[in-house]
């Protein structure tokens, strides 16, 4: 079989649907030598790096120099050209790792994160809000097979679209083990002193979305700094449209010191940062999964988090919860990770056991056997 793929997403600075995509290819590549895997990436300037080639035994890949947004825009208005017309062969499936469909004469499947574009628009990103919003029905109806990446996101699924149940299949996405692989103490100290953090810390890490709650964390995190005067706030990943109003919120507070925007980091270098800090906060409003819970449980960083969305069934009972709404009580768990250490220890010790629960490989095998199950082979 001849299963198709665009690489796009992770071709630069990864988001989470990169990190699911490049990681389930990968491990694709490591337990199927059966079948062969066309690749796909275009872009007018940027060549898609040689090393993040996932490794299939059979497999093409095509770099084509085209504009992104050109690609982007004949495939969202007219679904064309076909992906087979790169390869100049048929596709017996491919897989989107968004909502939306790649165009191909072959069975099809789509991963849906979440539906958070479709309750809250105005606060999407730009692709969602002009695409998914717009095409999402359609290409629910018309795939052949529909991944969830948790339930919470196929019960929201079943709410808002008449789909069969057969046609959707919830696979939780996995974890990178090197997290869980201790850096060297030199290394940890080399990150601090490279972007002047304090010993004690709080760490957030994702893009400065609306969804992420920001502007509410640097609001509990007010009390929490009263209280502890040298202990900071660090904000992780890409900037993105919320970053104007997270940065008034910091300067309105007069936390400019205390509270510091790093932006997108190296892998290694956001893993030292999940073992320097005294605690991870994720308040986001909505979720479909929350891969940074993970990779801080991994890292033995213990956590708190809002109670909204998927988080709940990804941390199980290894995250301390509060409402996303709730500053107070968001800023009580704070307060709670920097000076309940019982609790604290707790915390790390659930959640190195939580992280055992999931794996990339994990997660190609079961997308695996979805597509095999889509085919009918």
């Amino acid at each position: 079989m001849r299963f198709g793929f665009d690489l796009r997403p992770f071709l630069k600075e990864e988001t989470g649907v990169g990190v699911y995509y490049r990681n389930l290819l990968f491990e694709l590549a490591a337990i199927d030598r059966e079948n062969e895997y066309l690749l796909f990436s275009a872009s007018w300037k940027d060549r898609f790096p040689a090393e993040k080639i996932p490794p299939f035994v059979s497999k093409r890949f095509r770099d084509v120099k085209l504009p992104v947004r050109l690609v982007d825009a004949l495939w969202s208005n007219w679904e064309r050209p076909r992906l087979e017309s790169f390869f100049g062969t048929r596709l017996d499936l491919t897989h989107s790792p968004t909502p939306l469909l790649l165009p191909t004469r072959g069975k099809t499947i789509v991963t849906v994160y979440d539906l958070f574009f479709l309750d809250f628009p105005d606060k999407a990103d730009r692709q969602a809000r002009t695409h998914f919003v717009r095409r999402i029905a359609s290409s629910l109806d018309r795939a052949d097979g529909i991944v969830t990446i948790s339930r919470y996101t196929r019960d929201e699924l079943f709410s808002k679209f008449d789909l069969p149940s057969s046609k959707v299949r919830v696979i939780h996405l996995g974890i990178d083990p090197r997290y869980g692989e201790p850096l060297p103490a030199r290394e940890l100290r080399s990150v601090r002193d490279k972007y002047g953090l304090p010993a004690e810390f709080l760490l957030f890490a994702g893009g400065l979305e609306p969804r992420k709650n920001l502007p509410a964390l640097i609001d509990a995190f007010e009390p929490v700094h009263g209280r502890r005067k040298d202990c900071g706030l660090v904000l992780a990943g890409r900037s993105g449209k919320d970053r104007p109003r997270i940065e008034a919120k910091i300067e309105s507070l007069n936390l400019s010191g205390a509270v510091r925007i790093l932006g997108y980091l190296p892998e290694r270098e956001l893993r030292a940062l999940y073992q320097t800090a005294a605690g991870f906060v994720y308040p986001s409003t909505c979720e479909g999964f929350g891969l940074p819970l993970l990779e801080a449980m991994a890292g033995g960083c213990p956590v708190a988090a809002s109670s909204a969305g998927a988080i709940p069934e990804v941390s199980g009972d290894a995250a301390l919860l509060f409402s996303p709404d709730d500053i107070n009580g968001m800023a009580a768990a704070l307060l709670c990770l920097l000076e309940d250490k019982t609790l604290r220890q707790s915390l790390i010790d659930r959640g190195r056991e939580r992280v055992r629960e999931f794996s990339w490989a994990r997660t190609a095998r079961e997308t695996l056997a979805f597509y095999r199950d889509v085919l009918g082979t």
